[in-house]
């Protein structure tokens, strides 16, 4: 469904809200979805919260900010499980929001388009351990395989291999393969 969505953004050139933190792990899954997207067609702006001024993650100040570009869609990195007078304020506002975050899922349910959260993958799932950008990098795969681009035109497996290791992700299952294979390059 998100991948669907994205796809269709990129296809109309709408404007697409990234919104990311401000750790290492937020930074380059905001870099890559923002450089992806813009490759295949989307107009995608990066939101970055101000640590001393916003606090983390998603909230309504970013929200207002997005609805004032015009952006539709709002896809999170890294953050937005916990966001809750954020995602009432996007819905009040008729923005898609895509929520893409490693973080420990409350109990209370999310009124959004789309969550992509390794807990929601079945048990022995390869994608248990990713981090944000592990997320970030298995969305563009699989945006990139639907539509025939070849992740390799842009730097994701650079950005997926910083940040796995500066966010300490365990290395097993996907992190694992990905890394192996990725940085050699």
């Amino acid at each position: 469904k998100a991948t669907n969505r994205i796809i269709k953004a990129c296809n109309r050139k709408e404007n697409v809200a990234v919104c990311g933190d401000y750790d290492a792990d937020g930074i380059t899954s905001t870099v890559l979805l923002v450089e992806l997207l813009s490759k295949l067609g989307a107009i995608v702006k990066p939101y970055i919260p101000s640590r001393k001024e916003d606090g983390y993650g998603l909230n309504i100040k970013m929200i207002n900010a997005i609805n004032k570009d015009k952006a539709k869609l709002i896809i999170t990195v890294d953050n937005g499980v916990s966001a809750f007078d954020a995602i009432e304020r996007s819905n009040e506002l008729g923005i898609d929001l895509i929520i893409t975050d490693h973080h420990k899922i409350t109990d209370k349910e999310l009124d959004i388009f789309s969550l992509i959260h390794p807990e929601n993958t079945p048990k022995n799932s390869p994608y248990k351990f990713l981090a944000g950008v592990g997320i970030a990098y298995l969305l563009s795969l699989n945006i990139c395989k639907k539509i025939n681009y070849d992740i390799n035109k842009t730097s994701s497996n650079d950005l997926f291999c910083i940040g796995t290791v500066a966010d300490m992700a365990p290395l097993m299952g996907a992190n694992r393969k990905w890394l192996k294979d990725c940085l050699p390059k």
